[in-house]
């Protein structure tokens, strides 16, 4: 059985410039104690968590989206909702950050274009600074310190010590860390030596990476583990490699990997990894989350019968799982809601929120070069539905969206309403000279339907459909997701209001 559970408001701990839009949570219940994975359904990648006394945040690749990082919060480990964004403006296409705090303050390393930078705050939920350049070209930094010395890891296993500040480099990169050999393994995409993951436990430093590759095959990506006396090496590799990865391409979890350790207050131990699900790639790398023990020499390890697809026994008792985040919007807010996502700009003077409405002036002359505004979803099916009312010339729409030239929906403008399909093609239009409609977009298992409604008239479904599988990174590229949006181009404005969504195919008619 499914249920909702509304957020309050809250603006206390969020930055001025950021609030957090009203959402629903929906949970779907486990096994009385247990929890199933993905523990955030849709587009999660990378994440990066820390418990700071008995509270949990973490971040992720916001990748071409602003505001960007999100950052959000749990009690559970379960159970996470965006809180703050520590990017405002759009910085170039992020992966893979790092989260962590150093003597009292927070730290997020990350890549934009390929460039390491770092945002500090004193509260995890900011304010941030603006990003400081650290004139590195690389991915996936890493943060650890020993003895007031500090040091950033980054993919292809290299390393430099930073400065006492953490905020410029003292050494230039150099390798200390060598890929563990994947002979005799599954397929995998590449080796990739990448995401490197740190910590300190007993006496030890530990070193998680990645390796296989993202996506590619089923059975590419891992968790590979070293440890260490001291922050810069040298490594010795874990018995235990791989710690985790998807063993064949029929495994619901596929290329599981890019894992970080966090503990709870209590003494528990889990890691938290991304994965494709299968048949399902276009939701993009979902979060999962598992727990893990250490060894009486020193290392850690997922338990035996444990994997990603397991019912596991709850981080915290009493807790009940969340299914995934709910992004609908009545726009009644004076900010507009986290849950929300510029492609490739934030420019906050287009926009206006509040009392119902949300009103995007038209920018660009299509889809192509525009800004479309975009919220992630988790599920095999939803629906999604928006009041757009045009002015000026505008044209505008509600679409399944991985990128400009990638995208299917619902396109509304002097002509009518057209249904654009996956390759862009708009076949014919309905209700022509209408400048109020309600549209709607059926998602069943990757296959699409369209529905409209103009005032006086029923639902009508359009003749055309779309299927949408093919919109993923193993054949498009980019690491993105598929992920309803709305835009506004041409000239003038739009007005959206009422944006709903429904985790089934069978929303009301």
């Amino acid at each position: 059985m499914i249920t909702r559970r509304r957020f309050v408001r809250n603006t206390g701990v969020v930055s001025a410039a950021l609030a957090i839009g009203p959402q629903n949570l929906l949970f779907a219940k486990a096994a009385s104690g247990t929890y199933r994975n993905p523990i955030m359904g849709g587009d999660h990648p990378d994440a990066s968590p820390i418990r700071v006394g008995d509270d949990f945040y973490l971040t992720h690749s916001s990748f071409d989206y602003a505001p960007g990082l999100l950052i959000y919060h749990s009690r559970d480990l379960l159970n996470w909702r965006p809180v703050a964004a520590a990017l405002r403006q759009y910085h170039g296409d992020v992966w893979a950050p790092y989260l962590c705090e150093y003597e009292g303050k927070f730290y997020i390393y990350f890549p934009a274009d390929n460039r390491l930078r770092v945002v500090h705050a004193d509260h995890v939920t900011g304010p941030w600074s603006e990003p400081v350049d650290l004139g590195i070209p690389a991915i996936d930094p890493a943060h650890i310190a020993e003895n007031g010395r500090r040091f950033l890891y980054m993919a292809g296993g290299r390393m430099a010590e930073l400065s006492a500040d953490g905020l410029s480099v003292k050494t230039a990169p150099r390798v200390v860390f060598e890929p563990w050999p994947l002979s005799n393994t599954p397929r995998m995409e590449c080796i990739c030596l990448e995401a490197p993951k740190l910590l300190q436990h007993n006496g030890y430093f530990y070193l998680n990476s990645a390796e296989g590759g993202t996506a590619g095959p089923a059975t590419s990506h891992s968790v590979i583990s070293a440890r260490s006396r001291h922050a810069d090496g040298p490594w010795e590799f874990s018995p235990y490699n791989p710690v985790v990865r998807t063993m064949s391409r029929n495994d619901r979890w596929m290329s599981v990997g890019h894992g970080r350790l966090v503990d709870t207050s209590d003494g528990k131990w889990y890691m938290t990894v991304h994965s494709y699900e299968n048949g399902y790639r276009a939701l993009g790398r979902q979060l999962l989350l598992l727990p893990v023990e250490w060894t009486n020499d020193g290392w850690f390890r997922v338990p035996k019968g444990i994997t990603p697809d397991s019912a596991i026994p709850l981080p915290v008792a009493g807790s009940e799982q969340q299914a995934f985040l709910d992004p609908s919007d009545n726009f009644n807010g004076p900010e507009l809601g986290l849950q929300w996502g510029f492609w490739r700009e934030y420019d906050a003077s287009r926009f206006t929120v509040g009392n119902g409405a949300l009103t995007l002036e038209a920018r660009g002359k299509s889809l192509a070069d525009t800004s479309a505004l975009t919220t992630p979803v988790g599920g095999h099916s939803y629906t999604v539905e928006i009041d757009v009312e045009l002015e000026g010339g505008c044209e505008a729409g509600l679409l399944l969206f991985y990128n400009p030239d990638h995208a299917t929906g619902l396109m509304f403008d002097s002509e009518g309403i057209g249904p654009r399909v996956a390759n862009g093609y708009v076949a014919s239009h309905y209700e022509k000279g209408a400048t109020r409609a309600t549209l709607r977009i059926v998602n069943d298992r990757q296959e699409v339907d369209f529905y409209f409604r103009v005032a006086g008239k029923n639902w009508q479904r359009t003749q055309e459909s779309a299927e949408i599988s093919g919109m993923q990174h193993n054949v498009l590229g980019g690491f993105l997701d598929v992920r309803p949006a709305v835009y506004a181009c041409g000239s003038g404005k739009a007005t959206f209001r009422n944006f709903r969504y429904w985790a089934d195919a069978n929303a009301p008619v």
